[in-house]
């Protein structure tokens, strides 16, 4: 029962309602029981809503969390700057917008400002309700924490002014600012169900991830293709003169299977091939030393998705 248990939250993280629509209802509420326990070891508790609501901080959580900052950091290294896109004030008081401008200005170029003067400069400046939980503004500024965790709670304790003003001061925290001009609060919040009455979030939590991942991938993507000679753009003929050192059946593999935020296994390299498990790993392992593939564990298995 235990196995069991294990692999509805590891290789996905089931609901109870779904897990109802794949079985029957007797043996729903013993094995629900069993994934509960097992969820247990990994609680991480705080409020929500005046709720003690919780995530889930288990490997397969953990290993979508140190994906999607994986992802993020190498955005960040293409644009250290940010993009051109302006930011969306739109939440902002007209009296505030110039007040804001600003402090923005300022940020972009003073890196060495107390991160703790910035909140309470927030605070005064733009009347700041304090309705979000003491812990929760305890979390957000903490320099020490997950800024991933950061932005859930934004998503899911404040409105959308109020989010977007702690969103700018997060990412200033964490030296992370130029990625406001590439996602903004809003777009996070309206992608990401933040509506439950359950008082386990991780669901909503791994949502959002999700679409932060659908971000990066396509700015990345965009970014490569854009640049001389990109295999995305190169068909089975020109790839195999380019690397002769690869045979063609893992070139018109790579062809097939090169599209945006999806993930490959090497059971689908066996299929599509006609090859063996170790024939598949070898070639997969090929194209993941070209940059042609990024290879990820999730749970105890490797899938691999395009760079």
């Amino acid at each position: 029962m235990y196995e069991t248990a294990r692999k509805y939250s590891e290789y996905a993280y089931y609901s109870k309602q779904e897990l109802e629509a794949e079985m029957d209802h007797y043996l729903v509420e013993p094995l629900w029981s069993e994934i509960e326990k097992y969820r247990s070891f990994f609680r991480w508790e705080f409020p929500l809503s005046g709720k003690k609501t919780y995530l889930i901080r288990n490997p397969h959580v953990n290993d979508a969390m140190a994906l999607t900052q994986e992802m993020m950091m190498g955005w960040l290294l293409h644009h250290p700057e940010g993009t051109r896109e302006p930011i969306d004030t739109f939440w902002l008081k007209d009296e505030e917008q110039h007040s804001f401008s600003r402090l923005y200005v300022k940020l972009c170029y003073d890196h060495s400002m107390d991160p703790k003067l910035l909140f309470h400069e927030l605070y005064d400046r733009f009347h700041l309700e304090r309705k979000v939980e003491r812990e929760v503004r305890m979390i957000l500024e903490d320099p020490s924490g997950n800024v991933l965790i950061k932005l859930f709670l934004l998503v899911m304790e404040c409105d959308k002014r109020c989010a977007f003003l702690y969103y700018i001061a997060v990412l200033y925290l964490h030296h992370l600012l130029p990625l406001c001009t590439l996602i903004s609060m809003e777009e996070l919040m309206d992608h990401t169900k933040h509506l439950t009455s359950e008082l386990d979030v991780t669901s909503n939590f791994l949502s959002l991830l999700s679409h932060l991942r659908l971000k990066f991938s396509d700015e990345m993507i965009s970014l490569s293709s854009k640049k001389p000679n990109s295999p995305l753009t190169m068909d089975v003929a020109e790839l195999c003169e380019r690397y002769p050192m690869l045979q063609k059946e893992s070139v018109s593999f790579y062809v097939k299977h090169r599209r945006l935020h999806h993930y490959y296994t090497l059971q689908e390299y066996m299929k599509a091939c006609g090859v063996c498990y170790e024939t598949a790993r070898y070639s997969m392992e090929k194209l993941v030393d070209l940059h042609w593939y990024q290879k990820q564990k999730i749970g105890k298995k490797f899938v691999y998705f395009i760079m």
